[in-house]
C-alpha cells in the first residue's frame, strides 16, 4: 500500500516542468544559473505560437515572392523558387504544402529576426560553454544526425525499463531525493509559469485570433444569410456587416479585401428581406404578387448557398474565398438589381408599381431585362385577371384598390355612367396608353350598363373571341409587342361591338332621338303655339306674388294648353313626361321668377339627359324672359293700337303716348333681333351640328359629349355663359346688361298701364262732365255749380300732374335704356365671338346708338 502511494506520488512528480528542469540540470552539470537560464530560454522556445495550418497556398507563395523580392535578390533566385515550387507541387508524399512552404517562410524571415532562431543561437552558446566544463557527460547534438534519430526511436523498452528502474529501482535512492526533487519540481514550474506569464498575452491573443480560411468561409456563408458570426459583425442599426476590429488584425489585405466583397452580397439578402417583410404587412395582390418573386428569388439563392456549405463541410474540399466570389458573383448580380426594383416599388401598389417594374424593362443589360421580366411577369398576373373579369364581365374584383379603374358610390341608376366608374391616372401601367385604359373603362361600363340600366341580358357580342384569347395567352401578352397585338385587336372589336349594342338600344328600344326632340320643343321653346298659348294662359298666375301660387293650378294649366295645341298629338309618353315645378323663392319673387317647365327623364337615357336637367332648367329660364318680354311688348303694341281711336279726342295725351311708341318700338326690334339670334343661330345652328355628330356617334360617351357641347354653344349664344367676367349676381356682365334691359320693359309695361288706366278714367270723366252739361242746357242752364266746376278743375289738373310724371318716367326709362343698351352693344362688339359681334351691328344697323 504504501509502495502503490510512493509510486503515485513519483508520477506525479513526472510533469513536463520537472522534465524540462532535469533535462536543464544535466545540461548545465546541475549550475544552478545556467540551469535557470536554459530553464527560461526553453519554456519561451516552447511556447512560441504556431501559424495556421489551413493556409492559402497561393498566399504563401505570393508572400514568398514579395519576401525574395524585397530582400533584392536575382531573378534566378524567383525562378529557382518557381522551378522547386513545381517539383513540390509534383510529389504526391507531402499533403500539407502550405504549411511547408510557410515553414521555409518564416525560417527565412526568423533568419535575422527571428525570437526562436536567436533562443537557439543563445542555446548553442550555452552548449559551447557547457561543454567546455563537462565535455565527457553531456552531448547537445550527436555527431550523425542519422545514429541520433536511431537513438531517439530505437529501443523504446530499453528505455523504458530505465525510466521505470529510475523511479522503482531504488527506495533509498528516492527517499533520499524525495525533498530535493519537490523542491526542483516547485522551482521549475514556478519558473515555467513565470515564463509562460510572460507571454500570456501576446500568445492568447495570437491562439485567440489564429483563423483558418474553412472559419472564414464558414463565417462568410453565416453572413451571405443575415447572420451573424464570429469575424463579420452586423452594423449597428444597419443591414450591413462589419469585420470584428480584434479579428481584423489576423487577417490579410487581400482576405480582407474578399470578406468585405462577399459581406456586401449579405447586406443586399438583408435589404432585399427586409423589405419583403415591411410589405408583406400591407395589403394588395399584386404587391404580394411582387414579394412572392423575391421570395422566389431568395429561394434559388439559398440553394446556392446551401451548395457552398456542403462543398465547405468536404474534408478533400478545395473550396477557397477567391472561388466563392465567383460562386456568389451570379447572385449578387441579380440580388443587387431586386434590392434595386424593391427600392423603387417602395410606397407604390397596382398600376403604379407595375410601371416602376416595367422601367427596368428598358434598360440596356441583357441580364437586368431577364430579372425584369420575370418580376413583371409575375406582378402583372393578377391585373391580367383584373382585365380579364372587367372585360367579359363587367366585374371589379379589386379589394385593394390596385386596379387602374375604381369603382364609386352612387345615387341612382341614371348616374352609373357618368359617376360610378373611373379612371385613376395613376394606377394606370406604363405600357397601358390613356386612350386604351379609356376605351377599357368603356368596354366594362358598356357590360354593366347593359346589364343593370338596359336589363338586356342577351349575349354580349365577341365575348366568346375575347375569353378565348385570355384562357390561350398569357400576362405578358399586355406589354411585349410580339404577343399584345392581338390582344389590343380584340380590345378594340368587344368595345366596338359593345358600344354600338349600347347605341342601339338606346336609338331603338328607348327612343333617344324623340327624347331630343321633346326637349328641344318644350325646353327650348321650339313648340311656337304651345309656348305663345301657355303664356297667355299663365299671366294672370305668374304675375301673383310667389307665396299664392299653387302647382296643382299651373298643371291644369299646363294641360289647357297641351289639348288645344298641336302638342296634343304627340306620344303619350312624352307628354305624360311634362310637368311644372317651381323654383326657390325670396321674398318680393312673383310667379314669373320662380316658374319652370319640366321634362322628367329616367332608365336608360336618365343617364345622358339627368345630369344636364340643371342646364336645361337654366337655359329654359333665360328664353322663358325673352319670350315674356315678347309678349309683353305685343301687348303693349295692341293696347297702343286699341286706345289710339279711343284717346284720339285728348290731345294732351298725344306727346306721351309718341314717346312710349317710340320706345316700345325700339324695345321691340331690340327683342326681335335677340330672339332671332337665340332661337335660330344659336339653337337651330347647334342642334343641327349635334344631330349630325349623334347619327356618326360610335359610342355613347360620344353622345354624351355631343349633347353637352350642344348645351355649352346654346349657353354661350344666349350669354349664359359668354367667358366674361362674372358678378356677383352669379351672370357673365352681358347677362347682366340683357337682364336690366328686361327690367326696363318691365318698368315701360308698368308705366304705359298706368297712363292708360289714368287716361280712361279722364276719358271717362270728360264724358261724364260733356253729358251732364248737355243736359243742363237743355234744361236752360248754362253753367255748372261752382262745386262741380271745381271738381273738374281738380280733376284736370291731377291728371295733368300724371302726365308729367309718366313724362318723366318715361324720360329716365329711355335715357336709362339708350344708356345700358350702349354698354350691351359695346360689349357684344368687343367679343371674342364673331356671332356675338355680329349681332351688335344687327342691333345698330343704322347707327342709332352711339357705341364709345
Amino acid at each position: 500500500m504504501n509502495r502503490s502511494k510512493s509510486s503515485t506520488s513519483n508520477l506525479e512528480l513526472v510533469t513536463v516542468p520537472f522534465l524540462l528542469n532535469k533535462l536543464c540540470n544535466t545540461f548545465s552539470s546541475r549550475n544552478p544559473e545556467l540551469s535557470a537560464r536554459l530553464f527560461k530560454i526553453s519554456t519561451n522556445f516552447l511556447s512560441l505560437p504556431l501559424w495556421n495550418k489551413n493556409l492559402d497556398e497561393q498566399y504563401v507563395v505570393d508572400q514568398i515572392h514579395r519576401a525574395l523580392a524585397s530582400k533584392h535578390s536575382s531573378v534566378e533566385d524567383i525562378q529557382n523558387f518557381d522551378i522547386l515550387y513545381a517539383k513540390l507541387q509534383n510529389t504526391s508524399i507531402l499533403h500539407n504544402k502550405a504549411s511547408i512552404l510557410m515553414l521555409f517562410l518564416s525560417l527565412h524571415k526568423d533568419s535575422t529576426t527571428s525570437k526562436g532562431f536567436s533562443m537557439l543561437h543563445e542555446l548553442q552558446e550555452l552548449h559551447a560553454k557547457v561543454a567546455d566544463t563537462k565535455s565527457s557527460q553531456v552531448s547537445f547534438l550527436p555527431d550523425d544526425a542519422s545514429a541520433g534519430v536511431k537513438k531517439i526511436y530505437a529501443a523504446p523498452t530499453a528505455r523504458t525499463s530505465t525510466f521505470n528502474n529510475s523511479i522503482h529501482g531504488s527506495q533509498t535512492t528516492v527517499q533520499v531525493d524525495q525533498q530535493h526533487s519537490s523542491l526542483v519540481s516547485a522551482t521549475s514550474d514556478y519558473h515555467f509559469q513565470l515564463a509562460l506569464k510572460d507571454r500570456s498575452s501576446s500568445s492568447s491573443t495570437t491562439s485567440m485570433l489564429s483563423i483558418t480560411e474553412s472559419d472564414l468561409m464558414q463565417d462568410v456563408i453565416y453572413a451571405l444569410q443575415g447572420i451573424e458570426g464570429r469575424i463579420l459583425k452586423k452594423e449597428p442599426g444597419g443591414l450591413g456587416f462589419i469585420i470584428d476590429s480584434k479579428m481584423a488584425k489576423s487577417l490579410g489585405a487581400i482576405q480582407r479585401s474578399l470578406i468585405e466583397r462577399l459581406a456586401g452580397v449579405g447586406f443586399l439578402h438583408n435589404q432585399l428581406k427586409q423589405h419583403c417583410e415591411d410589405t408583406d404587412r400591407q395589403n394588395g395582390v399584386i404587391g404580394q404578387s411582387l414579394i412572392a418573386t423575391f421570395r422566389e428569388e431568395l429561394a434559388d439563392y439559398y440553394k446556392t448557398l446551401a451548395i457552398l456549405q456542403a462543398q465547405l463541410k468536404k474534408q478533400d474540399s478545395d473550396l477557397t474565398l477567391r472561388r466563392m466570389v465567383v460562386w456568389v458573383a451570379e447572385p449578387h448580380n441579380r440580388l443587387q438589381w431586386l434590392a434595386y426594383i424593391a427600392e423603387q416599388c417602395t410606397d407604390k401598389k397596382g398600376g403604379a408599381l407595375i410601371s416602376a417594374v416595367h422601367g427596368f424593362l428598358q434598360h440596356g443589360s441583357v441580364a437586368v431585362q431577364t430579372i425584369a421580366a420575370k418580376v413583371l411577369l409575375s406582378v402583372c398576373r393578377p391585373l391580367y385577371l383584373m382585365m380579364s373579369n372587367w372585360l367579359l364581365d363587367g366585374e371589379l374584383n379589386d379589394p385593394c384598390n390596385e386596379f387602374f379603374i375604381e369603382a364609386r358610390n352612387i345615387s341612382s341608376a341614371e348616374r352609373l355612367w357618368h359617376d360610378k366608374y373611373h379612371v385613376k391616372t395613376s394606377m394606370v401601367p406604363s405600357f397601358i396608353s390613356m386612350e386604351q385604359a379609356k376605351k377599357i373603362l368603356a368596354t366594362g361600363k358598356n357590360i354593366n350598363f347593359l346589364r343593370q340600366v338596359c336589363k338586356d341580358s342577351n349575349q354580349l357580342p365577341g365575348r366568346e373571341a375575347l375569353q378565348k384569347l385570355f384562357a390561350t395567352t398569357t400576362a405578358d401578352s399586355l406589354y411585349v409587342p410580339d404577343k399584345s397585338l392581338d390582344l389590343h385587336l380584340n380590345l378594340e372589336n368587344v368595345y366596338r361591338e359593345t358600344s354600338h349594342r349600347v347605341l342601339y338600344m338606346l336609338k331603338d328600344k328607348y327612343r333617344l332621338v324623340e327624347h331630343l326632340q321633346a326637349l328641344r320643343r318644350y325646353l327650348l321653346l321650339g313648340q311656337g303655339d304651345f309656348i305663345r298659348h301657355l303664356l297667355e294662359l299663365l299671366a294672370p298666375e305668374l304675375s301673383k306674388p310667389a307665396q299664392n301660387l299653387y302647382s296643382h293650378t299651373l298643371s291644369a294649366i299646363l294641360e289647357s294648353a297641351i289639348r288645344v295645341t298641336n302638342v296634343q298629338y304627340e306620344d303619350e309618353d312624352i307628354v305624360q313626361r311634362l310637368t311644372v315645378e317651381f323654383l326657390h323663392s325670396s321674398h318680393g319673387d312673383t310667379g314669373w321668377d320662380i316658374f319652370t317647365l319640366v321634362y322628367i327623364v329616367d332608365g336608360p337615357v336618365g343617364s345622358i339627359f339627368e345630369p344636364a336637367m340643371s342646364e336645361y332648367r337654366s337655359l329654359f329660364g333665360s328664353l322663358w324672359k325673352a319670350k315674356r318680354m315678347e309678349f309683353v311688348l305685343s301687348n303693349m303694341r295692341k293696347q297702343q293700337i286699341t286706345s289710339a281711336k279711343l284717346f284720339r279726342n285728348m290731345p294732351v295725351l298725344r306727346p306721351i303716348l309718341h314717346q312710349i311708341h317710340i320706345l316700345s318700338s325700339a324695345m321691340i326690334h331690340f327683342l326681335h333681333q335677340t330672339q332671332y339670334y337665340f332661337l335660330f343661330e344659336v339653337l337651330e345652328c347647334s342642334w343641327a351640328e349635334m344631330m349630325r355628330q349623334v347619327n356618326q356617334a360610335e359610342c355613347l360617351d360620344d353622345v354624351i359629349n355631343a349633347h353637352t357641347t350642344f348645351l355649352n354653344s346654346v349657353q354661350c349664344g344666349v350669354l349664359l355663359d359668354s367667358g366674361s367676367e362674372i358678378n356677383s349676381s352669379g351672370f357673365t356682365e352681358m347677362c347682366a346688361q340683357l337682364r336690366i334691359i328686361y327690367n326696363l320693359i318691365l318698368q315701360l309695361e308698368s308705366t304705359q298701364e298706368s297712363l292708360y288706366k289714368a287716361a280712361l278714367e279722364e276719358h271717362t270723366a270728360i264724358i261724364s262732365f260733356e253729358k251732364h252739361c248737355m243736359i243742363l242746357a237743355q234744361n236752360g242752364k248754362f253753367s255748372v255749380t261752382k262745386e262741380r266746376d271745381r271738381e273738374n278743375q281738380e280733376r284736370v289738373i291731377k291728371f295733368s300732374n300724371i302726365i308729367n310724371l309718366t313724362k318723366h318716367q318715361v324720360k329716365q326709362i329711355s335715357y336709362k335704356y339708350r344708356q345700358f343698351v350702349q354698354k350691351y352693344l359695346s360689349l357684344l362688339a368687343s367679343s371674342s365671338d364673331q356671332n356675338l359681334q355680329l349681332l351688335s351691328v344687327r342691333l345698330n344697323f343704322n347707327d342709332y346708338y352711339t357705341i364709345a
